[in-house]
């Protein structure tokens, strides 16, 4: 072996899989003479996923359109060793060249194989006299060598995906942990997933209500189609739910596939799949045409998707025990008001009773307006005790709302506007108790929201009750909904709490495009 032959095997050990190509293709050509050559890369189906080529004239392939398929002369290529030809057009499996193709006279075809698997072909042609006995040796070890440097570039590819895919999934459980109810973070898993996957369009289906399973995030060219899409009973990727086990495949399977996703074509199910529950599922799709998923992605999306598996179920821990913590302090408050505040209260009252009743007349009525106070005092305080201990349901739904936005105003640091009319709201509300504990929970929830995200200095709370309606509208003028309006259901339970009224949830910019757009939340049901 020469030693240009050397240094040109030598020369393709890199680590970017294109550069080792490109050197192939560079040492084929000056070690065998030929002017024109071409490497056509081809998935597990035998299908062209990649055509590079030295020696063809500029424009030729735009023209042509596509890759050549493994037909005719070139189907009869072997698996080990050359096929030789001196003049390609009159080889028996000739079927002609594509229009607008320059003629190839003589011709050499040889696989690449890597680990006993085709990785594609190298096509040699136009060489003066024809190829010779050494160019088929100079081939063959140019091709050996080129396996070699195609799997170190493969495994070095894949380990940096891996370490991609891993600090993704470390990012996004210390983003959950940090806050559960992040939206966020969710759209950081389908963003992730679609680009380090390569996917043009993906979507991360959640839990609905009773039993759907719905495309609550989205991305691509038909996001906004697919947004808010239930997976179908009978589709395949509710079958993947069930089992756990992720599939790719080379366009959606399954006998019933939405509308919305028939258009993909290569397919990638990766099911949010940890502790024996599977909380979700990453649907990640190419267009018509593009390379496939293979089993390495789909292992690697799957490695992916239960990282963020565990990440929600350890989010939904945390918050399970934020909210324990919550009520054990709403609980000892609830104590320390009856035994030091509700008592203090009671004596007091006592004691204007008493003094009232022997003073002289003309002090009397002071005496009494005081007393009234000290009275309403005590019934405040009794309702915040009910409050704190879950009982709520009995009070007048105007005093429970009076006191979610005073409690929202030392939150916030200013007064929220109100409007409400509260005859409606009470008529509204009478037949159905239930319906009050919704509005309190989801004023509490949007108020609270704006005090913690919001960075609003002025907020308007609206609410009526037109005929077989409940609108609570809450507007602010803070930095907007970050994104929120991305999901399908907004804010989950605020939106969950609507469905099972046969109503709306929605999040949007007050302003759209500007600095401080603000947000418009509406959450409007049955009544």
């Amino acid at each position: 072996m020469s030693d240009a032959l050397t240094d040109a095997i030598v020369g393709m050990n890199r680590l970017d899989l294109k550069d080792v190509l490109d050197k192939f293709l560079d040492a084929a050509t000056v070690h065998t003479g030929a002017p024109m050559a071409a490497i056509n890369i081809l998935d597990g189906d035998g299908v062209s996923v990649e055509f590079r080529y030295h020696g063809m004239p500029e424009g030729v392939m735009a023209h042509i359109g596509r890759a050549p398929n493994a037909v005719g002369t070139l189907a009869q290529i072997p698996f080990e060793g050359c096929l030789v030809i001196d003049e390609l057009t009159k080889h028996p499996a000739f079927r002609g060249l594509p229009d607008g193709h320059p003629p190839m006279g003589s011709f050499l075809g040889a696989a690449l194989v890597v680990r006993d698997e085709l990785f594609g072909y190298l096509y040699l042609a136009s060489k003066q006299g024809g190829f010779t006995a050494r160019d088929q040796q100079i081939v063959l070890a140019l091709a050996s060598a080129a396996a070699s440097a195609i799997d170190n570039a493969q495994l070095y590819e894949a380990a940096i995906a891996r370490e991609k895919w891993l600090t993704a999934s470390q990012d996004i459980t210390t983003q959950l942990l940090a806050d559960p109810g992040d939206e966020e973070a969710f759209e950081r898993i389908v963003q992730a997933a679609a680009e380090l996957a390569g996917a043009t369009s993906a979507s991360l289906v959640l839990p609905g209500v009773g039993e759907e399973w719905v495309m609550e995030f989205t991305l691509g060219n038909r996001a906004d189609e697919l947004l808010g899409q239930v997976l179908p009973e009978d589709g395949h990727a509710l079958t993947i739910i069930r089992s756990g086990e992720g599939v790719v495949a080379a366009e959606p399977p399954g006998g019933t596939v939405l509308p919305a996703v028939r258009a993909f074509g290569p397919t990638l199910y990766a099911p949010l799949h940890s502790e024996g529950k599977t909380s979700g599922l990453l649907m990640l799709w190419r267009e018509p045409g593009m390379a496939a998923f293979d089993q390495n992605d789909l292992s690697t999306a799957q490695r992916f998707a239960s990282q963020a598996a565990m990440a929600l179920s350890f989010a939904e821990l945390a918050h399970v025990k934020n909210v324990s913590h919550m009520l054990e302090e709403r609980e000892r408050i609830a104590d320390d008001l009856h035994d030091f505040v509700s008592q203090e209260l009671f004596a007091t009252a006592i004691q204007l009773e008493t003094i009232a009743s022997n003073v002289p007349a003309e002090f009397r009525p002071r005496l009494l307006s005081t007393l009234d106070h000290v009275k309403r005092a005590q019934r405040e305080v009794r309702s915040v005790m009910g409050t704190l201990a879950g009982e709520r349901t009995s009070e007048p739904l105007s005093e429970r709302l009076r006191r979610e936005f005073v409690l929202a105003q030392d939150s916030m640091g200013f007064t929220p506007t109100i409007s409400v009319d509260w005859e409606d709201v009470a008529t509204a509300t009478a037949a159905d108790p239930s319906l009050s504990d919704d509005a309190v929970a989801v004023v509490r929830e949007l108020l609270s929201n704006v005090s913690r995200h919001a960075e609003a200095t002025a907020v308007t709370v609206s609410i009526v009750a037109p005929t077989g309606r409940f609108v609570i509208s809450i507007t602010d003028d803070g930095i907007g909904p970050a994104g929120a309006t991305k999901r399908h259901s907004g804010t989950s339970n605020l939106a969950n709490r609507a469905i099972r009224r046969q109503g709306t949830f929605t999040l949007s910019p007050v302003r759209p495009g500007a600095t401080r757009p603000g947000t418009a939340a509406e959450w409007n049901v049955e009544a």
